[in-house]
């Protein structure tokens, strides 16, 4: 009895590794994960997923918000959407993740921009902040397609030729 007992108690505290997260939280298909970014608390993970609409099903990129680690576990921690846009140099999307702690304090806020670079063209895509601070955004090449993201809060992107 105690053993069983013992083994109850393990199975409830098992820990969700990343990948379950992945797969069995985030509500939307994630055909291809891009980039995984470390951040206080966990990782925003950036990912296209496969979508519909009126006009037919297309892929588009999003970001997720992961809490946790390995020893402890993880959870989809961000809100989930995804908008998607035609462009044929660069897509650019925002959007900023929010983390609280147990008392409703606001603990962490993570900008994010990101997107896909269409125009084979383009070699570096630069960012610009609020205050006119220039950034280059780290360019993540994968077989589906070249992307871009970076932490962040910033006003303006370029893609540069």
């Amino acid at each position: 009895m105690p053993l069983l007992i013992t083994i109850l108690i393990l199975a409830a505290c098992s820990r969700a590794t990343m990948g379950e997260v992945i797969e069995k939280d985030i509500p939307f298909n994630v055909k291809e994960i891009i980039h995984k970014e470390r951040v206080k608390k966990g990782v925003i993970l950036l990912y296209v997923t496969s979508q519909k609409n009126n006009q037919g099903e297309f892929d588009t990129v999003t970001v997720a918000f992961l809490k946790g680690n390995d020893q402890d576990g993880w959870e989809n921690a961000g809100h989930n959407h995804w908008e998607h846009e035609e462009d044929n140099l660069i897509t650019v999307y925002q959007d900023v993740f929010y983390d609280y702690d147990h008392k409703g304090h606001l603990e962490n806020r993570l900008p994010v921009i990101y997107g896909k670079i269409e125009s084979d063209g383009i070699r570096s895509v630069k960012l610009y902040s609020e205050d006119g601070k220039l950034e280059q955004a780290k360019i993540i090449e994968k077989k589906s397609g070249r992307y871009y993201m970076k932490i962040g809060d910033y006003a303006i992107t370029k893609g540069i030729k």
